[in-house]
């Protein structure tokens, strides 16, 4: 057995006793374990296709199909926690099993049932038999958010692969969150999307502030095992444990990754389509926070070609894409209110090791399409037969994102310089309780630096009268022959004792 910090590489045998969390059920972690390393052992099998009329099914026909609140688990028992199930069709063609844990730790298979959903208002021109269905799609969760115990929030949904999203106070839905990436964006194999295939479901005692679940993760390359524990409240946190048995070798393995769409925002000047609303994106930027605690600040973009940003990060502290845009009119928009769509924060349980958070910008001409992808990367690449173990906590933040970093950077705006049209301006506002503190007279200055295909001019640093933070304004060029993107890095110093002052800001300016 080789030990990479927290993360675990072996080749063959069981892990037993992992995992940084206590069991908090009678069913332990170990026999969902045991399920992935069997099911490794084997060679990968295609799910059995669903029956035709539920695979047609369009997005209006899925959505006619509703749960019946009157069936939901545990709707009967003095249960904090409640759970739907999501009915198999449309996108979701692969059907998944589940299981009841009861509190003494005797486990009950859950069949598909059909009178768990209202079929009223499905319109097909032959009527289907869901009796003929072997598994469920997905669940989500419901709990009392908001302080009323009658009043039941929907708080978290795993739905369609391996993806997942959680709710905290006053939170809507935005990003997601993944049990597994494989290699994403990678230039010589196309990416692999690993599927929760089965969840045990353990029932919560009455004052359960908690629901704990696990799942077992299948692929062509990897099967796995995990546990999640879901915390709800103002900031919904999960605790995730996993156990990845490989296959095959595989040559990117994403850990912990996040998943969400940035189409436009306030570093769009340059767009060349026309949409009545001021900005559009569920997250605005990367936030990293590294071994020494650096803390680096990402502005998404959306290129018109894939983009890859690497960001070497042994044993990482935290990152996460972020949503720092609050203000409703900087959004316009009321049917998608991108200002309370949630930020995620990933925290490393222990030590991770030698790696990298990667960001992966995909082009995109509307806001239907997820086109960001973030998560860390190990540098050392599985073989067939090694092992990895991980753990981590996930909270999805609204209110008190702020603590995540606090004199941060509060917008990146980038045009054309009206005189020399290969020149960009670009305008950077920081802000923060230090920020503000600072008299105008302050000894601030801008450290600004550029890959070597770049050029700065005209730095200027100064008090923003509008905000209480500061600003800077510089100009970026380039040779006229340049196509690679240019790496841009600034902070805020005090120029008396060489005190840094805010996060960095990091961005790539591509041609």
């Amino acid at each position: 057995m080789r030990r990479i910090s927290s993360v675990i590489l072996t080749s063959g045998g069981l892990l037993l006793g992992l995992g940084n969390s206590a069991e908090a059920s009678p069913f332990h972690r170990a026999v969902v374990q045991e399920r992935a390393q069997s099911l490794a052992a084997t060679p990968y099998r295609e799910p059995e296709p669903l029956p035709e009329i539920w695979r047609q099914l369009n997005y209006d026909q899925y959505r006619a199909i509703r749960p019946v609140s009157e069936k939901a688990l545990w709707r009967n028992a003095d249960s904090p926690f409640r759970i739907e199930l999501f009915h198999p069709g449309y996108l979701f063609q692969r059907p998944v099993k589940f299981h009841l844990i009861g509190a003494d730790g005797e486990e009950t298979p859950l069949p598909f049932e059909p009178d768990r959903f209202d079929y009223e208002d499905l319109v097909l021109e032959e009527k289907p038999d869901p009796g003929q269905l072997r598994g469920y799609a997905g669940f989500r969760i419901l709990h009392p958010l908001h302080g009323q115990p009658e009043n039941f929030d929907e708080i978290g949904s795993f739905l369609g692969a391996s993806y997942f999203r959680l709710l905290g106070e006053d939170q809507r839905y935005g990003l997601s969150a993944r049990g597994l990436a494989l290699n994403v964006a990678h230039p010589n194999q196309p990416e692999e999307f690993p599927d929760f295939v089965e969840y045990w479901l353990v029932e919560p005692e009455p004052d359960a502030e908690s629901l704990e679940f696990f799942a077992l993760l299948d692929s062509p390359s990897v099967a796995g095992a995990y546990r999640f524990e879901v915390f709800p409240g103002e900031r919904t946190r999960a605790r995730v444990d996993a156990t990845l048995f490989f296959r095959e070798a595989v040559d990117s393995v994403g850990i912990a990754p996040l998943t969400s769409m940035f189409w436009y925002g306030e570093n769009s000047a340059e767009r060349d389509f026309s949409d009545w609303r001021p900005e559009v994106h569920d997250s605005d930027g990367l936030l990293l926070r590294t071994w020494n605690d650096e803390v680096v600040w990402r502005p998404l973009f959306n290129h018109h070609a894939i983009r890859h940003s690497h960001y070497v990060a042994p044993d990482v502290k935290g990152f996460g894409l972020l949503q720092r845009d609050r203000e409703f009119h900087h959004y316009e928009d009321l049917s998608n209110p991108y200002h309370q769509t949630p930020s995620a924060w990933i925290e490393p349980v222990g030590k991770w090791g030698r790696g990298a958070v990667r960001l992966v910008e995909l082009p995109t001409d509307n806001e239907g399409i997820d086109n960001i992808v973030s998560f860390f990367e190990p540098e050392e690449k599985p073989k067939a037969g090694d092992s990895y173990e991980v753990s981590y906590d996930l909270s999805f933040v609204l209110k008190d994102e702020v603590e995540l970093s606090v004199d941060r950077v509060e917008a990146t705006r980038v045009g054309v310089d009206w005189s020399f049209p290969d020149t960009r301006r670009c305008a950077i506002d920081f802000n923060g309780p230090g920020l503000r503190e600072l008299a105008a007279d302050a000894p601030v200055f801008a450290e600004i630096t550029s890959s070597p295909n770049g050029f700065i001019d005209e730095n200027q640093c100064f008090k923003n009268v509008m905000t209480g933070g500061w600003r800077v304004e510089f100009k970026m060029d380039t040779d006229d022959h340049n196509h690679i993107p240019v790496e841009l890095r600034c902070f805020l110093k005090r120029s008396d004792n060489n005190q840094t002052l805010t996060e960095t800001w990091s961005y790539q300016w591509s041609p």
